[in-house]
């Protein structure tokens, strides 16, 4: 499933983008099942058992050598200073879910030894883009583990980072995720990653509640990006309509879409700046994003206390996966 420039031997690294991963579990093992999976005294294990089965499906997969995990914090970022109701449309996750995931990260850190990271301010997508560029530079083929399609704007054939996209929404299965490339980006979305930002500026993302213009689709945003390259291009071009009333202009910038570009102008370049990834997160990065020795005895302690069998048989597995 790996992706790696033609002849290229740099080791993968796996980037797991955690709260996507873990939603996607919470959900998926919750659905039918009353309260989602708990062990026979009630405590929630759905995200801590369908994350980790998700990740060890992964690197058996296409084997990395590293692996490293961000989550979000409680905490509100820079794009909530921007704009006070970025994601306020969202739904907060019950507190058993809180619960699983407080119990998923010590496992994950204690037991599988792999590095978690957090920042105050900033949001897993940052964390993801900063340690993607870092571990690049560094001679590694980095493939992105994640359900948002925000991280395409990451992918850059030249510096091999990918994504490993698992689509489908973020209540859906994890299952085969595919791995996105820059063309797999132009095929998924019309434009190239590095255009992912411009047409989030134009069309807006209701999840993420970012507004962009009103009532310009993805087929009319592609169109524009297409004629006039980026989103200043664009509004450069029409000032120059509107300054030069230029009849014989045949292009994208017309009728209604021409007050709707004046109209919601704020909003486009606000919207632009809560869909970017910012890459220079202050992180501590280490030399290294090695894989370290897991802890077998303190990894089969908790998997039994969690009465996760199915992934208790699978111990071995575990070592040879995620040891040096």
């Amino acid at each position: 499933m790996s992706l790696k420039s033609e002849n290229s031997k740099k080791p993968i690294l796996l980037l797991v983008d955690g709260h996507s991963l873990a939603f996607r579990s919470f959900y998926a093992f919750s659905k039918g099942i009353d309260g989602g999976l708990t062990t026979k005294e009630g405590f929630p294990t759905s995200v801590t058992y369908g994350f980790l089965k998700s990740l060890l499906d992964n690197c058996k997969n296409i084997s990395p050598e590293g692996v490293c995990i961000t989550f979000d914090t409680e905490k509100p970022t820079f794009r909530h200073e921007l704009d006070p109701n970025y994601k306020a449309n969202r739904d907060v996750a019950p507190d058993v879910f809180f619960q699983d995931i407080e119990q998923l990260e010590i496992i994950l850190e204690e037991s599988l030894n792999l590095p978690i990271f957090k920042s105050p301010g900033y949001e897993a997508d940052d964390l993801l883009g900063t340690i993607a560029n870092d571990a690049s530079s560094k001679g590694w083929c980095v493939n992105i583990l994640s359900g948002d399609r925000d991280l395409f704007q990451l992918v850059d054939d030249q510096k091999d980072i990918y994504v490993l996209y698992m689509g489908g929404g973020p209540y859906a299965k994890s299952g085969n995720p595919t791995l996105m490339n820059e063309n797999g980006v132009k095929e998924k979305l019309g434009v190239a990653p590095e255009r992912v930002v411009d047409l989030k500026a134009l069309t807006g993302d209701s999840s993420d509640n970012i507004p962009g213009i009103k009532g310009v689709g993805p087929k009319t945003a592609i169109n524009l990006l297409k004629e006039n390259d980026t989103l200043d291009g664009i509004y450069q071009a029409l000032d120059k309509i509107q300054h030069n009333n230029d009849k014989k202009y045949k292009g994208f910038i017309k009728g209604s879409v021409i007050e709707k570009l004046r109209n919601d102008k704020h909003n486009a370049f606000l919207s632009r700046d809560l869909a970017k990834i910012n890459t220079e997160v202050p992180l501590i990065l280490s030399n290294g994003y090695e894989l370290k020795n897991i802890n077998q005895e303190l990894l089969s302690e908790s998997l039994q206390k969690l009465e996760l069998s199915t992934l208790l048989r699978q111990i071995d597995i575990f070592y040879s996966t995620f040891s040096k």
